[in-house]
C-alpha cells in the first residue's frame, strides 16, 4: 500500500537547540543551516519571519475587521467571516452551524472517487478537503449536498491560497456554502476562519469560536493583503512542476518508479513510497542532506530555483538507492503499492 510520508514533528525537548527562522532557511543555535520544506505544516506561505508580517505584529493595532475585509475580498463572490483561535475548531464549529441552519444531524465526509461516506439521506452537512479533488468531484459534492438539502463545507486548511489566490474554490469554480481556513491566513501563526453565506455564518455558536490572539490577527491582516497584492500560488505551481517532472525523470532512471513517486498538487508535492524501508532511507537521507521535511514538500513564496535545485540534486543521490534497497527487498506483491496522493495528517 502506497503510504504518504507525514510524520508529526516532536515537540522540542526543553533546554534543546533554539531555531532561528527567515524564509524557507532554518538555523539552530549552533549556526547550523538547513533549507525547510514544511514550512509550518505548509502555513507559512510568505516564508518564515516575512518582514511585513512581523512589523504588523509588533505594531500591535486591532486588525480583527481589516483581517475579515481582506479575506472576504479574497474569496469569490460575497462572503462573511468569523475568525478563531485555532484552526481545529473552525470546522466542528461550522458543522454545528449547519446543524442548527438544516435541523438536522448528520454530517458526512466525501471521499474523492467514492461519495459521502454512509450515503447522503437525513443530512445537515457533507464535508470535503479539496485539494486534489478532481473537478468532476467538487461538481458531484456540491450536487449531492444540493439535492440533499445539506450545507456543502470546503476545508481548506491544506489547500488554502496555495492552489489558487481565491483558494480551492477560487480555482474549480465551484463554491462551497461554508470554508473552513488555518494558520496559512497569517502565515504560520495559530489562527482559524469560518467563512460563507451570512445566513450561514449567523448561525455560528460565538462560544464555539474562542478570539484569536491580536498578534495572529494582525499577522492575517498582512499575510491577507500580501497575497492579494502578489499571489504566491502561480508560483508555486510553476516550481512545484518543475521539480515533480525532474524526479520522474530521475525515478525512472534508477528504475526506482515501483518504489517511490512524488505526486500530488504541484505546490505541495507528496513523496509517496511502496515500503517503509524507502522511506526511512528518504527521511535519514534528507535529514544528512540539510533539508527539513517530514513529508510533502510545502513550497511557499521564499522557495525559488536554488532550493529546488539543491532538492533535485538530493533526489538524484537517493533514488539510486531507493532502487539498490529494491532489488534486496525483492518484489512487491501485487497490489501492494497503490498510489494515494493524499497527504494524510497534513494540516
Amino acid at each position: 500500500m502506497g503510504r504518504a510520508a507525514f510524520i508529526p514533528s516532536p515537540p522540542a525537548p526543553k533546554g534543546g537547540p533554539r531555531l532561528r527562522a527567515s524564509g524557507c532557511r532554518l538555523w539552530d543555535e549552533s549556526g547550523d543551516e538547513r533549507i525547510d520544506f514544511d514550512m509550518s505544516g505548509g502555513s507559512a506561505l510568505l516564508g518564515h519571519a516575512h518582514p511585513a508580517v512581523e512589523s504588523a505584529v509588533a505594531d500591535g493595532a486591532p486588525a480583527e475587521g481589516l483581517a475579515e475585509a481582506a479575506l472576504s475580498d479574497l474569496l469569490p463572490g460575497s462572503r462573511a467571516v468569523r475568525f478563531c483561535a485555532e484552526e481545529s475548531q473552525a470546522l466542528p464549529a461550522a458543522i454545528d452551524a449547519a446543524r442548527r441552519a438544516t435541523g438536522r444531524r448528520r454530517a458526512a465526509v466525501w471521499e474523492v472517487g467514492a461519495g459521502a461516506y454512509g450515503g447522503v439521506d437525513d443530512l445537515a452537512a457533507i464535508v470535503i478537503d479539496p485539494l486534489d479533488a478532481p473537478l468532476a468531484d467538487l461538481a458531484a459534492v456540491r450536487r449531492a449536498a444540493d439535492a440533499a438539502g445539506a450545507v456543502l463545507i470546503f476545508d481548506e486548511g491544506a489547500s488554502a491560497f496555495r492552489v489558487h489566490e481565491s483558494g480551492a474554490q477560487g480555482l474549480s469554480g465551484v463554491s462551497p456554502d461554508l470554508a473552513v481556513f488555518g494558520s496559512a491566513l497569517a502565515n504560520g501563526r495559530s489562527i482559524g476562519a469560518v467563512t460563507g453565506r451570512t445566513d450561514l455564518i449567523f448561525a455560528l455558536d460565538p462560544e464555539d469560536l474562542p478570539a484569536p490572539s491580536t498578534p495572529s490577527l494582525a499577522a492575517a491582516a498582512a499575510t491577507l493583503k500580501l497575497l492579494a497584492a502578489d499571489p504566491v500560488a502561480p508560483r508555486l505551481r510553476v516550481l512545484g512542476a518543475e521539480l515533480q517532472a525532474e524526479v520522474a525523470r530521475l525515478t525512472q532512471a534508477a528504475a526506482a518508479d515501483s518504489l517511490f513517486t512524488l505526486d500530488g498538487d504541484p505546490t505541495l508535492p507528496t513523496p509517496l513510497f511502496a515500503r517503509p524501508q524507502i522511506e526511512g532511507l528518504w527521511l535519514r537521507g534528507m535529514a544528512g542532506r540539510g533539508f527539513v521535511v517530514v513529508g510533502p514538500h510545502a513550497l511557499c513564496a521564499a522557495h525559488g530555483e536554488p532550493e529546488v535545485a539543491a532538492l533535485v540534486a538530493a533526489y538524484t543521490a537517493l533514488l539510486p538507492k531507493f532502487a539498490e534497497e529494491g532489488r534486496r527487498l525483492g518484489p512487491i506483491p501485487r497490489g501492494q503499492f497503490v498510489y494515494d496522493v493524499r497527504p494524510e495528517g497534513h494540516a
